[in-house]
């Protein structure tokens, strides 16, 4: 089940419970093989994944949507502490569009609740419009999340 909750000036916070350590489910999340098997949201695709999971290290995911357009989302990874927290930056790029919108934050945050269980709490800000497309989009990742770590 995904914990919804508003904070405000637009920030969206979701929560999922996990399956996994957290350090697995932080390598979801920095492991590009990984990454690329949850990454995208329904009718998405993901096709190319890149990871360079250190501080100033980037990354990107192409995925391609049901018409075969590609959307990219793409940062910098901003804080890295395994097993606990990542904070990177975050733009999207449409179909033909050069990098649009605002630069945006996510941060991510591991807390082991018991033997192989694992919140995992994504707080996204400022929430781009449509917000509720994005809290969508996050709900079907975070779903494809939990189905990979079992």
């Amino acid at each position: 089940m995904v914990a919804l909750a508003r904070r405000p000036a637009g920030t969206v916070t979701l929560t999922r419970s996990v399956n996994a350590p957290a350090l697995q489910a932080y390598a979801a999340w920095t492991d590009p093989d990984l990454l690329g098997r949850w990454f995208a949201p329904a009718p998405y695709t993901a096709e190319r994944v890149e990871a360079d999971a250190r501080i100033g290290g980037r990354w990107r995911v192409d995925v391609i949507d049901g018409a075969g357009g590609r959307h990219s989302t793409a940062g910098e990874y901003r804080e890295l502490v395994p097993g606990r927290r990542i904070v990177k930056t975050c733009r999207h790029q449409g179909p033909g569009q050069a990098v649009s919108g605002p630069q945006t934050l996510v941060t991510v945050t591991f807390d082991e609740t018991g033997p192989g269980s694992t919140e995992v709490t994504i707080t996204h800000e400022p929430a781009v419009d449509p917000a509720e497309a994005l809290r969508a989009g996050w709900e079907d990742c975070l779903d494809k999340l939990a189905a990979l770590l079992g």
